[in-house]
């Protein structure tokens, strides 16, 4: 669950030579930057209602 590993799925899936391959690196990178998302989006969210 970080951006390092989403843009480490998503360079070795330009570098891939099949296309099945590639598309499925391409998913699990979206993949990671989904859950990259939804914990920055939690963690700003504590700390909101820890201001408030």
């Amino acid at each position: 669950m970080s951006l390092s590993s989403a843009k480490n799925f998503a360079l070795r899936a330009a570098k891939a030579q099949d296309q099945k391959e590639a598309v499925e690196l391409l998913s699990k990178a979206i993949l990671e930057l989904a859950s990259s998302i939804e914990a920055t989006d939690a963690k700003l969210k504590q700390a909101n209602k820890a201001k408030g």
